[in-house]
């Protein structure tokens, strides 16, 4: 394994995440060389149109997946929240590194989202942040933006907004840290799944290989919240057309992995909000009981 072609979106934010995980790997087996593979995927191209409007996720990955399986690239390096809970057989998904900062924030001209006049206008094009946000304050107006971290702040003035939100480990990833004006609480917006964590995807006959620098990238917390987001997200069929948010806390607990789950749910016009914690090898109760709390899907 003396050369990886590691395939990532062009973005300044999924080039930066690559470097980390291809940074963190060099740490370990410097003699190995890498080949950065930029590919544009169809949630790149098409801007002017919500993704809830054309299609859901899956939308940033096809086309790198679509490398990974024609063997144009050995690995690629995903942020896992944009990762659909359904993988081609052919590839397999892990997720690698330690969970940056999982929050939503609040980016905005000047003041912090406490402080927003009446009627203020809000840039997000996430459907997840936009119930939440409303929930929050009932009077403010969403007005969809999407595009790279510079494009929605550049958006921000242009449109003459009064704030646009945001993921925390994008912001901090690109050291923007500064203009953070608010941090959102897991429990007044629960983030996307998955949100912070970056995912690497291989095909299976690059497993073997694989496997012998795996252990540098594994971060043991993340690894559990990932998984229990996931297997969690398949229970609601989530996907950009769904507003739902979902965010874990792993705890080990003398001899038990304790997992506690959060989910919020927008359903026949009402934010509906749950909480379960309980052992991590019984996560598929736990998804069943808050599908329960939530009142079925």
């Amino acid at each position: 394994m003396k050369k990886i072609r590691v395939g990532t979106r062009s973005s300044e934010l999924a080039l930066t995440q690559t470097l980390i995980v291809v940074n963190e790997i060099k740490k370990y087996k410097p003699d190995i060389e890498f080949e950065i593979v930029k590919i544009s995927t169809k949630g790149d191209s098409v801007l002017n149109v919500p993704l809830s409007e054309i299609g859901g996720k899956g939308l940033f990955v096809k086309e790198i997946e679509d490398a990974l399986i024609n063997n144009e690239i050995d690995m690629a390096v995903h942020s896992m929240k944009d990762m659909p809970y359904e993988v081609p057989n052919d590839l397999k998904l892990l997720s690698v590194y330690r969970r940056e900062d999982p929050r939503d924030v609040f980016i905005s001209r000047s003041e912090k989202f406490i402080d927003l006049k009446n009627n203020a206008r809000i840039g997000t094009s996430s459907l997840r942040r936009s119930v939440q946000l409303k929930n929050l304050r009932p009077d403010i107006e969403i007005v969809p933006i999407r595009g790279n971290i510079a494009t929605r702040i550049k958006k921000m003035h242009e449109l003459n907004l009064d704030g646009i939100v945001l993921a925390a480990s994008g912001i901090k990833r690109l050291g923007l840290e500064d203009m953070i004006k608010d941090y959102f609480p897991v429990e007044l917006i629960v983030p996307a799944p998955c949100q912070g964590i970056l995912a690497v995807e291989i095909r299976r006959d690059f497993e073997g290989e694989f496997f012998e620098i795996y252990p540098m990238l594994l971060d043991a917390k993340t690894f559990f919240e990932s998984s229990a987001e996931r297997k969690i997200m398949k229970k609601f069929g989530g996907n950009c057309k769904i507003p739902l948010g979902i965010y874990s806390e792993y705890k080990r607990n003398g001899n038990d992995d304790l997992i506690t789950v959060r989910v919020s749910y927008y359903k026949d016009g009402k934010l509906i909000k749950g909480r379960e914690t309980g052992l991590m090898r019984d996560i598929d109760k736990i998804g069943d009981r808050l599908v329960e709390k939530i009142g079925g899907i």
